[in-house]
């Protein structure tokens, strides 16, 4: 797993560096400078704006299994990106044509409270071009074995500018109205960099050859757009689909203080998020050369390895949800459990490693499609019931319970149909050792100063879990990782 693992290393380094801005935008300055009312706004166009991006590709995403048989750096990849672009914007214009006729059915206008997202409804038109622009060239980037390009303007530079134009408002420097196109133009510039960082390389090319694509590959190159569809766009759904369905419920300013909740929870994916972007291209690589073995060490150490990220993630975030609270504004407090249960939902995804991206790039990826598919309606029905008893928490609960079933049902397939079983004692001990962290810290009284605290069960929990972890040898990886920043950085490297 060396490529993997550099890139995974690489990835999340840049991911937290983001997770550091985006804590000072979001939550020590966003809360203060913004209503809970404009914070649902900006989650509300953000979350149609992926989902849009991602129906406008036409499920091209999902080609990315073939892309193997494309890749020739001296003819451009005969001509992938150009395709790409060709079906891509053939979607955008589809999405134009619907957002114009389903305008009302979107915006949901049954209360003051969504005059607001009407007010700036068509800038979802240029946010969705720039969000699937940068999406096929970041995934045309990871066909390259680059991920770190990708990670950095989208985890890093994207919300350093968002900080900016958060700044701006802070110092009433502008307005809402003119921090509204700010924050439109500062999302469009990653973009840019992303053009010219491929166009410097010499990867950026439109041209078209249809003289590749032979009767075969074009059919399963349709097939894959088609099932792809599904697959590309089941995890926005279940992601985002939550938010929508509490504005139509409760309105923006819950719909603010559930998207301020969701994105601390989020936080506890990263480690998985930039671990899916390289393996997809190895593990397509690894198929087309029946390179089973490479695919079940993968599997295995996926599974191990994205536990013991996530659950140290949620164990210092959950510890400290007191003090994470008590920098906020009273108004977002009801979104407290949103958080316990949106962790818990990435945990379980964590827990089951790549089985995904197994399923997705094998020869049974119509399978994946039709998980999709049912994943869709069962997070619709469970908003449906759930929203309405428990409000913004039962959209969490949701969320949790739809991952659990994905991923079960994931993970059974490749049971019964690959024979891959990527589990070992080494899980339960994991989450048992996470279990006893929490007790432990969660049993000292808090101090009354909220930073001193924080510190306090974060080295806590940092030297109890991760020392417990590397004593037990839960990972491989994780052990020789960290013996080998021991031995550079303490020790000197030896030769």
């Amino acid at each position: 797993m060396g490529i993997i693992q550099q890139q995974t290393i690489k990835g999340t380094f840049y991911s937290y560096l983001g997770v550091l801005i985006g804590f000072f935008s979001a939550y020590l300055i966003q809360p203060h400078v913004l209503s809970p009312e404009q914070v649902g706004l900006i989650g509300l166009l953000t979350t149609f704006s992926v989902l849009f991006a991602q129906v406008s590709v036409l499920g091209f995403n999902a080609t990315a299994r073939v892309f193997p048989y494309f890749r020739n750096p001296e003819n451009h990849d005969n001509g992938y990106l150009g395709l790409a672009f060709l079906i891509s914007i053939s979607g955008f214009v589809l999405f134009c044509i619907a957002a114009y006729f389903l305008k009302d059915q979107i915006v949901q206008e049954k209360n003051d409270q969504n005059n607001l997202f009407a007010t700036y409804y068509w800038q979802l038109i240029p946010l969705t071009f720039f969000t699937m622009v940068f999406n096929i060239l970041e995934l045309y980037s990871r066909m390259q074995y680059d991920t770190t390009m990708g990670k950095v303007l989208k985890e890093f530079t994207n919300r350093l500018l968002v900080l900016g134009a958060l700044l701006l408002l802070l110092i009433n420097s502008v307005n809402f109205e003119t921090f509204m196109w700010v924050w439109l133009i500062v999302n469009s510039i990653p973009t840019g960099m992303i053009v010219y960082r491929l166009h410097k390389r010499n990867q950026l090319s439109f041209r078209l050859n249809f003289e590749f694509i032979d009767k075969p590959l074009r059919k399963q190159i349709i097939h894959l757009c088609f099932f792809g569809i599904l697959t590309g766009t089941a995890p926005f759904v279940i992601q985002n689909i939550d938010r929508y369905m509490i504005n139509e419920e409760f309105g923006l300013t819950s719909t603010g203080v559930y998207t301020l909740a969701f994105t601390i929870g989020t936080i506890i994916s990263l480690p998985a998020r930039s671990l899916y972007s390289i393996t997809y291209t190895v593990i397509a690589e690894a198929w087309k050369n029946e390179n089973i073995q490479e695919i079940k060490s993968i599997y295995k150490k996926s599974c191990i390895n994205q536990l013991i990220a996530t659950l140290f993630l949620f164990l210092l975030i959950w510890a400290n949800i007191h003090n994470i609270y008590h920098i906020l504004p009273a108004a977002y407090d009801s979104g407290q459990y949103v958080i316990f249960f949106i962790g818990i939902g990435y945990l379980i995804e964590a827990s089951t490693g790549v089985n995904g991206v197994i399923v997705a790039t094998s020869k049974f990826y119509k399978y994946e499609s039709y998980f999709s598919l049912a994943i869709i309606v069962v997070t619709i029905i469970a908003n449906l019931i759930l929203i309405p008893r428990y409000g913004i928490t039962g959209a969490a609960i949701a969320s949790a319970f739809t991952l659990l079933i994905f991923n079960l049902s994931r993970y059974l397939f490749i049971l019964l149909v690959f024979k891959m079983q990527p589990f070992s004692y080494k899980t339960p001990l994991t989450i048992i050792t996470g279990i006893a962290v929490y007790v432990i810290v969660n049993a000292i009284p808090s101090f009354s100063n909220f930073i001193l605290d924080s510190i306090l069960r974060a080295g806590l929990i940092t030297m109890l879990f991760c020392g417990t972890a590397y004593y037990l040898r839960l990972s491989e990886d994780i052990n020789n990782l960290i013996n080998n920043l021991a031995n550079k950085y303490l020790k000197g490297e030896t030769k």
